[in-house]
This record gives structure tokens, C-alpha cells and sequence, in this order.
């Protein structure tokens, strides 16, 4: 006889890991499947990696203004493979922490890849024999993997993954960046402050395309400032990989032949769906990803799935939010669990950009009547003593309540100022109480409440 569980998660990133602690919290009997460690991309190779990574360079990138804040110095260096180094212990650090949670939670980890089969049982697959385990409830939540390019193999030396990129030691002298959302445009300006030449390829007009206009010509600006090579509605037709370089033909408005040491292709994910399933188990999809009704369940009855495996927004703080909804939605009497509505989204390059809800060209698509409050880094204290004045937040709100439908920052810390943004939204709150709360000072936070003045026609501070 199979051991059974109240609920067993296959996955252990955000979505999963969190949905499997949640479970135990609340007294269930819980197995989570892993064949990596806990974390997933986002902790491992995503998101956290990554951050340490790009500290790294804005900390190498702040020594180089040194005589800005009248300081001297005989000159620095960095040693490249201890930066990834260091990256990859942070990452472990995170997974271990894990580990500990669900040791201490009680949660029974598997480590090893597992299967849901047609009779709704998971098998797993470890070196010593399969092994079947059956649940009442059961939550995919295996995540997705970067989407390739069939012209281009990823090697791991000359093209390479996002998630390669986070692991290889070597400095590439060229690099050619395809894709410019998030993920390109950190890794642009990450290899471009240790001193690659870098270019980065956009299919679509802009990069970030689903942010605002305004941020993106001005993040595209402060990237071109640096000397990073952008090429916006470009597009990679075919590419030779050589011993030492790769060679990309580009088509578009500027058609054109590149020369690089290194490529990272950085155009999307797709779902994980089909590692997870035993053959004859078929779940309906949507766009690639698994269908799931307003209680995150699946076509198969008691088969739930969360995160990124169900599409967009593919974001980590939005799986940690569906993990909770989805077990608490099974577990909880009388609980309807929540579709996430508005999210924040993030990007670290320098500078960051931050934004929520809806960009100026989609409230004007969809006729909304709204006012704008728009105040400069330029003009806050606080970025000036930092030597960060490039930047702006931009906020709007609606008419005649002064709702906020949707707000944009470009600048230093803009990752930590949305947060304020995001709980007034989520308790309703107006552009008249975002001006009312008294905001310490020198902060950039009081940027939020200027924003709020300039859009009510009564500017204090320009």
C-alpha cells in the first residue's frame, strides 16, 4: 500500500514550497518532491543569484565614482569568478534555509523526480526503485524553463541560459544579449559594469514592453549611457558558433551581421508541464500553460496546480501569494481563495524600475479618466546626497476618487518604494492619503507623497 498524504506538492519553488509549509502549519500531512534543491529557479537560479550578482557590480560600479563623493583611491579591480562565487553561496544559503523550514514543519521531502499517473498517484523515480505515494489532494507546481532558440543550442560556453550565465566563471570580452525583458536587461547591465561590451537585442520596439513608455526611454537612455548597444525591433535570423565567437545575422530595422565571444539568450520560459506527468495523463492547457478554474484546481479533480505552470504573471512573490491561496482554498472551511489582482514587478538593473497596475497607454486605451503625478529623483534630497538623482516616480489615479490604477518608478531603490504603493492599492487608498501620511525626511519615499501633490495641481517642492 502506497503512503498516503493530506497533500502532496510535485515542486519545491515558490508556489510549491510555500504551499507545502502552509499545509503543515495548518496540521496536515505533507509530501514535497524536489529532484534539486528547494527554491527553485527563483532561489537558486533566478532571483536571488541574480541579486547577488548585480550587487556585486553596483558596488564595483559605485568605486568608480569615488571622486563624485571626494574620495581617492589607487584604483580598484574585481575577480570575477569570486562574484559568482559568492552569488552561488547566497543561493545556498537560501535553499539550506528551506531545508531547515521543512525539517522543522515537518514536511517529508522526496528528492527525487516524481510522476502523477492516471490512477492520481505520484510515483517516483530514485536510484533504489520507484516508490508510489497517494494524496487526497495534489499540487503541481514545477515551474517552467527557459525557452531556446532552435538556430542557436545552449552549450553553456559560447551560448548560453540565464541559468549557465549565473554559473560560469568566465568574463565574456563581447556578449550578445537576446531579449530585452527583465532577465536581458539585469545581465546587460551586470556585464556591462564589469567591462563586456555588450549588446542587447529586442524583437519588440522598446525594451521592457509591457512597462510604461516613459520608463522604458528613459531606462533605455541610462543603459545607452553606459555604452551598452541597444537594438530595439531587431530580430536574430540564424547564427554561426565558432571555436572562439559566435556570429548572429540580425534583421529588422538596422539589418546587420554581430560578432560576439559570448550570446545569452534570454527570449522567455515555457511550462514544465509534460516532466511532471506519466504517460496517458493529459490536463487541459491554456497558452502553453495548465488550466486551472478559480480554486486553482485543474481538469483532474483534485489535482491543483500554482506559480508559473499556470501562466502570467510569471513572477515569484505572485506563486508565493497562489501557494498560500490554493492550500488554504482546499484546507480552510468556508475559504474562497483569491486570483492575484494587481502585483508589483521589478527589475535590478541601475537604475531599478518598479511598477504596478496599469501603464499610461492602457488607462488612455481604455478611456479611463485619470490625473498623473510625476516628481523627479532630480528634485528629492535624498537622491542628491546619494548621487542618485536619475529618475522619476510616476503615479496615476483615477477620477474623481483618486484611486491608484497604476504606478511607475525609474531610479535608485525603486523595488523598495513600490511596496508603499502596492498595500495603499491593495486597502484602497487615495492620492490624498498618500500625501497626508508624513513620510520621514531626507527618504525617497517622500517622492511617493510629492507624486501624490503634483497630480492634485498643488506641487510643493517644484
Amino acid at each position: 500500500m502506497p503512503e498516503v498524504y493530506d497533500l502532496i506538492v510535485l515542486g519545491g519553488g515558490p508556489a510549491g514550497y510555500v504551499a507545502a509549509l502552509r499545509a503543515a502549519q495548518l496540521g496536515k500531512k505533507v509530501a514535497c518532491v524536489e529532484q534539486e534543491k528547494l527554491g527553485g529557479t527563483c532561489g537558486n537560479w533566478g532571483c536571488i543569484p541574480s541579486k547577488a550578482l548585480l550587487k556585486s557590480a553596483e558596488v564595483f560600479d559605485l568605486f568608480g565614482r569615488a571622486e563624485e563623493f571626494g574620495l581617492r583611491s589607487s584604483g580598484h579591480a574585481f575577480d570575477f569568478p569570486a562574484v559568482i562565487a559568492r552569488s552561488r553561496s547566497v543561493a545556498d544559503r537560501m535553499a539550506r534555509g528551506v531545508d531547515h523550514l521543512f525539517e522543522a514543519r515537518g514536511v517529508k521531502l522526496f528528492r527525487c523526480r516524481g510522476l502523477l499517473h492516471p490512477d492520481r498517484k505520484i510515483r517516483l523515480l530514485r536510484e533504489e526503485g520507484e516508490e508510489t505515494l497517494a494524496a487526497e489532494h495534489i499540487l503541481l507546481a514545477t515551474g517552467c524553463r527557459p525557452r531556446t532558440l532552435p538556430f542557436l543550442p545552449l552549450q553553456g560556453e559560447r551560448v548560453m541560459s540565464s541559468r549557465q550565465a549565473l554559473a560560469s566563471t568566465q568574463r565574456p570580452e563581447s556578449i550578445a544579449i537576446i531579449g530585452g525583458g527583465a532577465i536581458g536587461v539585469e545581465f546587460a547591465y551586470f556585464y556591462s559594469v564589469f567591462g563586456s561590451r555588450v549588446t542587447l537585442i529586442e524583437l519588440l520596439p522598446r525594451l521592457l514592453s509591457e512597462s510604461d513608455g516613459e520608463v522604458a526611454k528613459g531606462l533605455e537612455r541610462s543603459l545607452a549611457k553606459r555604452g551598452i548597444h541597444i537594438l530595439t525591433s531587431a530580430k536574430v535570423e540564424s547564427a554561426h558558433i565558432a571555436k572562439d565567437s559566435v556570429t548572429l545575422d540580425l534583421s529588422g530595422k538596422n539589418p546587420q551581421r554581430l560578432e560576439v565571444t559570448s550570446v545569452l539568450v534570454a527570449v522567455g520560459v515555457e511550462a514544465n508541464i509534460a516532466s511532471s506527468l506519466a504517460p496517458g495523463v493529459a490536463l487541459e492547457q491554456e497558452g502553453g500553460f495548465l488550466k486551472v478554474d478559480s480554486r486553482y484546481q485543474t481538469s483532474c479533480p483534485g489535482v491543483f496546480a500554482a506559480g508559473d505552470l499556470i501562466g502570467p504573471p510569471l513572477l515569484a512573490h505572485v506563486a508565493f501569494r497562489e501557494g498560500l491561496e490554493v492550500v488554504e482554498g482546499i484546507f480552510i472551511p468556508g475559504k474562497v481563495p483569491a486570483r492575484v489582482g494587481l502585483f508589483p514587478s521589478c527589475v535590478y538593473a541601475q537604475p531599478q524600475v518598479a511598477m504596478l497596475g496599469l501603464t499610461e497607454e492602457q488607462a488612455r486605451e481604455r478611456n479611463l479618466p485619470f490625473r498623473v503625478g510625476r516628481y523627479p529623483y532630480a528634485a528629492n534630497g535624498k537622491a542628491m546626497a546619494s548621487g542618485d538623482s536619475t529618475g522619476f516616480v510616476k503615479i496615476l489615479f483615477g477620477e474623481p476618487h483618486g484611486e491608484i490604477l497604476g504606478a511607475h518608478i525609474l531610479g535608485a531603490d525603486a523595488s523598495e518604494l513600490i511596496a508603499e504603493l502596492s498595500v495603499t492599492s491593495a486597502c484602497e487608498g487615495t492620492s490624498a492619503e498618500l500625501h497626508e501620511a508624513i513620510h520621514p525626511h531626507p527618504t525617497l519615499s517622500e517622492m511617493i507623497g510629492e507624486a501624490a501633490l503634483v497630480a492634485e495641481k498643488r506641487p510643493l517642492h517644484i
